[in-house]
């Protein structure tokens, strides 16, 4: 038996997963993301954890900067629905969390309002509040993943690693491992592409059928 790691960005694989199955907030449920995890597992491999890395939802209030209007995070349905999601994940067999943080960076025009300032038959217009939107960014969930792949693989924790992210800054931490012995797989997310140089560096592809 081979004993391997799954090592989840819940951030590309959580928020893939629910849309292509498309699911209520685009989310699927805690039960729902191992069982897909899982599939892709082979006969002869056993788990040896499941190590899921996202962010906690976001909890605070912001004020719109167009006309002031304010809105408290923590009582939207999403972040409830992320909490129960979390906190069902954390539960279950085999299952490390590792929370990066999630910030509120400025704030960013919407797709729409983009598409009007580019369509020259139409007069420019200062944009509304419906226009713009928080900008959200993720800190500390790629450092997460690429410490845990070195530990496991200095260590020699575990014969593979199957990487559930189509995220390049992978790369040196996949490298690290292969050098070390360990195979790195990478999971393809039904017909969702993943960039060629993540292929190369790895021992092979999965597709995770939806």
């Amino acid at each position: 038996m081979k004993k391997a790691a799954l090592l989840i960005d819940g951030g590309w694989f959580a928020k893939g997963l629910g849309k292509q199955l498309k699911l209520p907030m685009n989310w699927p449920s805690a039960k729902q993301l191992l069982d897909c995890a899982k599939s892709v597992l082979e006969d002869r491999e056993e788990i040896f954890r499941i190590f899921y890395y996202d962010c906690e939802p976001f909890d605070k209030k912001v004020t719109n900067p167009i006309d002031q209007s304010e809105v408290d995070y923590q009582a939207t349905p999403s972040f409830k629905a992320r909490k129960n999601f979390f906190n069902e994940l954390s539960q279950m067999e085999y299952v490390a969390m590792r929370r990066g943080e999630l910030k509120a960076r400025g704030w960013e025009l919407s797709d729409r309002y983009k598409k009007r300032l580019l369509d020259q038959s139409l007069p420019h217009a200062a944009p509304n509040a419906g226009d713009v939107y928080p900008g959200f960014q993720q800190k500390g969930v790629d450092m997460r993943i690429g410490i845990d792949v070195a530990i496991l693989s200095l260590k020699r924790l575990v014969d593979r690693i199957i990487l559930f992210s189509g995220d390049t800054d992978m790369i040196p931490a996949m490298k690290l491992a292969r050098r070390e012995g360990v195979q790195v797989y990478l999971v393809k997310l039904g017909s969702w592409p993943l960039k060629q140089n993540l292929i190369e560096d790895s021992d092979g592809v999965r597709i995770l059928k939806i």
